[in-house]
């Protein structure tokens, strides 16, 4: 006689796994109003370690294989001055208010190096991105402000040299320099906006990318890094450099670290509040947007 057959209490490894599977957080997609809201800012917040993945990922594709590495963030501006310095101020001898023109127009290409670079690596990520967007979530602006993120590598060796050349002209260091902060705050914020709006008009309009140059092309130049906005009349000087916080940032930092003097403080934190304003609005037209990202990409 045959004994019986007998069974074990203990759990098999599967409904183990089953139990640890089940501990672990559902994350559910749903989706939104389209809007901008508290909830925005705290996703962004709880994906923070993939924005500093995607930003550390553009630092990597932009310098590589790159002889010279991050060495073109300084090389880019400091041959644009070098150039400028020779057309436009020993040839068409454009005023420069008192200021080395060389150092003048180098104050103002670190900036705009900065934005452009910014704001052309931002306006195509999503593109670029399309095979992750449509297989992964995760807040789609992380990939436009991760581009945004990688371009302050390039800022700060662009002011790590200007700061030299600023010694070399005999600038020292000024009580004024403590507010530095707050315009380079201005051109990020200002860059990000510009991103945000930019990157998710191109996913629906694939034509951005080629008026996008164009329209950085004329931003060089209305932007007041080869002149001063003194050529212009006074009342229409400071509604442009508020309109454009570009300017209001440039002419800012020429006059803390070239001159060592205040910055116009009304202007500039105009600046910074039509930037934060510029933000608002294009992130609720990125949120907005986003919602069909995945099937137009």
């Amino acid at each position: 006689m045959s004994s019986p057959v007998t069974t074990s209490d203990a759990p098999t490894v599967p409904a183990r796994e089953d139990r640890a599977a089940s501990e672990k957080p559902l994350l559910l997609v749903t989706a939104g109003r389209g809007r901008l809201s508290l909830q925005t800012f705290r996703e962004l917040w709880e994906f923070r370690e993939v924005l500093a993945a995607f930003a550390v990922r553009f630092v990597k594709i932009k310098y590589k294989q790159a002889a010279v590495g991050v060495g073109w963030a300084i090389l880019q501006p400091i041959l644009s001055a070098l150039v400028f310095a020779l057309v436009f101020g020993r040839y068409a001898k454009l005023p420069s208010e008192g200021i080395p023109y060389l150092l003048f127009a180098l104050t103002g290409m670190v900036a705009w190096s900065y934005f452009s670079t910014a704001v052309t690596t931002a306006s195509q990520s999503l593109v670029e991105d399309q095979a992750l967007i449509r297989k992964v979530y995760f807040p789609r602006e992380t990939t436009p402000l991760g581009a945004v993120l990688a371009g302050l590598i390039d800022l700060a060796s662009g002011l790590v040299v200007l700061f030299v050349v600023l010694l070399l002209y005999g600038k020292w260091p000024a009580l004024s320099w403590i507010l530095v902060p707050v315009p380079l705050l201005v051109l990020v914020l200002t860059a990000s906006a510009v991103s945000l709006g930019f990157s998710c008009l191109n996913v629906y309009y694939r034509d951005v990318r080629y008026v996008l140059p164009f329209l950085l092309q004329l931003g060089l130049f209305a932007s007041a890094v080869v002149y001063p906005v003194s050529v212009f009349p006074a009342g229409f000087r400071s509604v442009w450099s508020v309109a454009n916080p570009v300017v209001a940032v440039i002419e800012s930092l020429r006059a803390m670290l070239a001159r060592g003097h205040w910055p116009d403080l009304p202007i500039l934190f105009g600046a910074l509040g039509w930037a934060l304003l510029l933000v608002f609005l294009n992130y609720s037209l990125f949120k907005r947007l986003e919602r069909s990202f995945a099937d137009r990409v």
